[in-house]
């Protein structure tokens, strides 16, 4: 008998692995494998957060290890129930300010809605341990921070949040005074415009929608982080309800011919949440169908083309809008991306180069 050559042997042990394998896959299972873990937070575990809180890479879109894993953690994180959990903050060694909100306000539902406790390992970071007491989160985690804030890229965060039912000027008074600073205006007119935007995000945040079964928050129902550093003034908002793909339709419930053209007209955006963003851009009227400045998602980019230049974005669960306008453009440039992850809320954040502005007479 003629001897098998190496490429026959090789094909003889590939076609008997796979004979094996499609009988395995025939027959019934023998075993009995142990039930799967769920991520359900149980009592007294501990839950590691990842060392980067992170939102979007720098790249755009939501791809690396980093982004997946503060999305992993923040799955569980929702899951908790009570009486009580541990998180271990000891490996977080960076927090965006988006990604830290976020946060923020989860933590803030966990023990406002579900009565949680939560514990929490101090993180090794000195940075972190500053962000953390700056922006309040270290009194939602019952951690004692003693340290004394100094680092020039936390020190100059404010924070405000109120209820979901409005949002007042007055809640956001002690954080306007740095803008005073600058400025020397008292009440700056984009800070105005921003306040209406909000107000308009919030009022629908909260409906309520078939699709939607987590219980929300209503005391807070939003979550501010400000910044005004090297004359440059940054707001961060986050609510936690329904998102704009789910709140305009009931916002246009009477109007169903104008929703299917704001949708029709930007059919080709990737996802529901971008297209459900770029329609409410478009809808500049309140719920009512009056037409008023600062009413609609529209106007929170208005803000931007009023004051001449500066950023804006909003992220709606799986939806990102990004608006910017230089100086010199008469129209500003705006790209949407689709998202992997969804934050099941909505966040709206403007960066805005401020100036002094001088005083007449």
């Amino acid at each position: 008998m003629k001897k098998p050559s190496e490429k026959q042997r090789r094909y003889q042990c590939w076609k008997s692995s796979y004979v094996m394998r499609m009988r395995r896959k025939d027959s019934p299972r023998r075993f009995k494998y142990a039930k799967r873990r769920t991520t359900k937070t149980q009592i007294g575990q501990s839950l590691e957060a990842p060392s980067h809180f992170i939102l979007i890479s720098a790249k755009g879109g939501q791809h690396g290890s980093d982004v997946n894993n503060f999305f992993e953690f923040l799955s569980k994180l929702r899951m908790a129930e009570p009486p009580e959990l541990t998180i271990d903050m000891s490996r977080v060694r960076r927090m965006v300010v988006d990604a830290a909100l976020l946060f923020k306000a989860e933590l803030s539902r966990l023990v406002q809605v579900k009565g949680l406790r939560i514990k929490a390992i101090p993180p090794t970071s000195e940075r972190t341990q500053q962000v953390l007491k700056q922006t309040g989160i270290d009194r939602l985690l019952n951690l004692s921070i003693e340290l004394e804030l100094n680092r020039e890229d936390v020190v100059h965060w404010r924070i405000a949040e109120g209820p979901r039912t409005d949002v007042e000027s007055t809640a956001l008074e002690p954080i306007m005074a740095d803008i005073e600073a600058v400025t020397g205006l008292p009440t700056h007119p984009v800070y105005q415009g921003i306040i209406e935007s909000m107000g308009n995000c919030v009022e629908h945040a909260y409906k309520d929608h078939p699709d939607v079964k987590r219980k929300m928050p209503t005391d807070p129902g939003w979550w501010v982080f400000q910044q005004v550093k090297d004359e440059t003034l940054f707001v961060v908002v986050c609510d936690l309800g329904i998102g704009v793909n789910r709140a305009l339709p009931l916002t246009l419930a009477n109007e169903q011919g104008l929703m299917r053209k704001l949708m029709h007209m930007f059919r080709r955006a990737k996802g529901e949440d971008n297209r459900a963003l770029l329609a409410a851009m478009e809808y500049g009227r309140s719920s009512t169908g009056a037409h008023e400045r600062g009413r609609g998602m529209r106007n929170a980019h208005a803000v931007v083309n009023d004051h001449g230049e500066g950023d804006f974005y909003a992220i709606s669960n799986k939806g990102c809008y990004v608006y910017r306008k230089a100086k010199e453009e008469t129209v500003g440039r705006h790209k949407t991306l689709k998202l992997r992850h969804s934050i099941n809320g909505t966040i709206l954040g403007w960066s805005l180069p401020l100036k002094r502005i001088p005083i007449e007479g």
